[in-house]
């Protein structure tokens, strides 16, 4: 996983994750100035603390939980008598099925890993099967941190070009899978 200070990663989770935690933001705090300022208090909280994420698969749920602790924060902050703000059950039933879904399709990602050119194939074996920082796979296979960081943006682009040759991926509101169908029977990485 990233370390706190890298500012490509944070820049990357940002763009791809801002929109979507500020909309969640503003179902619970119907302030738009408060929304804006939880949501910069949460990438604060995501930047300084993303090191201790030791997998990437459980970033969102891990950046929706902070989100949801800031939420709460703020109303005890405040003193607002909505500090017992209740998330719905919608929102947890979503939560767990997107923890099923990614389950599910964490035994395929092995079998993908080890399909891909042997660069690719170490480098992600490390990082997502033995969950190696990203320093010490540089250090292990003595190559630079931001070669290692390429290789595994790449790779993962890889994998994730290999899931969705092989299914058909259903999404929550929040843009995370929470089901899924293969469409390829011939797919064999499962």
């Amino acid at each position: 996983m990233a370390k706190s200070g890298d500012l490509n990663i944070m820049d990357q989770i940002y763009k791809q994750y801002s929109t979507r935690l500020l909309s969640f933001i503003n179902s619970k705090v119907h302030n738009k100035e408060d929304a804006k300022d939880i949501l910069s208090e949460v990438f604060i909280k995501i930047y300084t603390n993303i090191d201790k994420l030791k997998s990437d698969e459980k970033l969102t749920s891990w950046m929706f939980t902070i989100t949801k602790n800031t939420i709460i924060d703020f109303y005890r902050k405040n003193n607002n008598k909505q500090d017992n703000i209740e998330f719905d059950e919608e929102y947890i039933f979503e939560q767990k099925e997107q923890s099923s879904a990614i389950s599910e399709l964490s035994h395929c990602i092995a079998p993908i890993i080890n399909s891909l050119a042997p660069k690719y194939a170490k480098v992600l074996h490390l990082s997502e099967i033995k969950e190696l920082k990203q320093k010490e796979i540089a250090e292990k296979l003595d190559i630079s941190t931001n070669n290692i960081k390429n290789i595994i943006f790449r790779g993962k682009k890889q994998i994730k070009d290999k899931l969705l040759q092989c299914c058909h991926y259903e999404y929550n509101k929040f843009g995370n899978i929470i089901n899924y169908d293969v469409k390829d029977e011939n797919c064999n990485f499962c």
